[in-house]
């Protein structure tokens, strides 16, 4: 197996590669999408209630239970939102691997197409100059010829 030949088998698993590392950080960057609004969205709730519950105390309106069931499901909605937020913490650092592990995919498809081009011209090189060569030997055995 030639050179050229072994670097285009190995720039064709590498492009494989980096292709799978894309795919993976594009369903890495959806898996954040849905996580982020999922803790958007438990925000928005805490938010929601919260101005519920000082609209109840201003108005004076509130009894026992009902602020120990307010405190009982901020504590619930608080516990909710910081495990999301850990949730989405530990996504963008698998993106940020994933990303890392991609650029690295891509440098190194990167290089062996330079090399795969650069054995490509020394061959085409190699060759130009083999029939030069011919052509020059032909026209020098007609010359002596004559």
């Amino acid at each position: 197996m030639t050179r050229q030949m072994m670097v285009s088998k190995i720039l064709e698993l590498k492009g494989f590669t980096k292709d799978q590392i894309e795919v993976e950080v594009r369903k890495t960057r959806d898996k954040l999408g849905v996580e982020k609004s999922r803790l958007d969205s438990l925000e928005g709730i805490f938010k929601k209630t919260v101005a519920e519950f000082n609209s109840m105390q201003v108005n004076g309106s509130s009894n026992i239970r009902e602020m120990e069931f307010f405190y009982n499901y901020f504590s619930y909605i608080g516990k909710q939102i910081e495990d999301q937020r850990k949730i989405v913490l530990r996504q963008l650092s698998e993106l940020e691997a994933k990303q890392e592990a991609m650029l690295e995919a891509h440098k190194e498809t990167r290089l062996f197409e330079i090399l795969n081009d650069k054995i490509l011209h020394k061959e085409t090189r190699e060759a130009s100059l083999g029939e030069q060569k011919e052509i020059d030997f032909n026209f020098l055995s007609r010359k002596s010829r004559k």
